[in-house]
């Protein structure tokens, strides 16, 4: 009897303070590890869609060389890329080289099995301050597509 007296008069201890000023300490590097994650993704995702923007370009030029001048090329990379990111060839986003013939009309490209290149250019800018403070607020994304002409 004396046994079971013992087991039920000591209560467990509780040791809730301790656990919650744990989670406190490691809370704010959770978050950082967490948003750092979001902001990689994000950067993942803005590159892919840069890739994919100057590979349309390239294959619209590609496939219809006497057709179109360098301005159809940049509408149809700057539709594969929104609404990630914004690329036209006036801003200096969207830059092929090289670029095609306007001495002529229509305009067209040399002939000959040349190889075109299309280079997309984006800013991203993180949204997790650590990130920021070490690349200095923006990272440049660039992405390149070369294609060999068969005209």
């Amino acid at each position: 009897m004396v046994v079971l007296q013992r087991a039920f008069s000591a209560w467990p201890r509780r040791d809730g303070g301790q656990s919650l000023v744990e989670f406190a300490l490691i809370l704010p590097i959770m978050a950082l590890l967490f948003l750092g994650a979001v902001d990689l993704t994000r950067a993942f995702y803005y590159y892919i869609a840069l890739e994919n923007a100057s590979r349309e370009a390239a294959r619209v030029l590609i496939d219809f060389p006497y057709e179109y001048d360098d301005s159809v090329g940049c509408i149809a990379g700057n539709r594969e890329g929104l609404p990630w990111v914004n690329v036209s060839c006036a801003a200096g986003t969207l830059v092929i080289s090289p670029p095609a013939n306007t001495g002529v009309n229509p305009p067209r490209r040399l002939p000959g099995r040349k190889p075109l290149t299309v280079f997309a250019f984006a800013t991203f800018t993180p949204i997790t301050p650590l990130i920021q403070q070490f690349t200095g607020g923006t990272i440049t994304l660039r992405a390149q597509t070369t294609m060999l002409a068969w005209y």
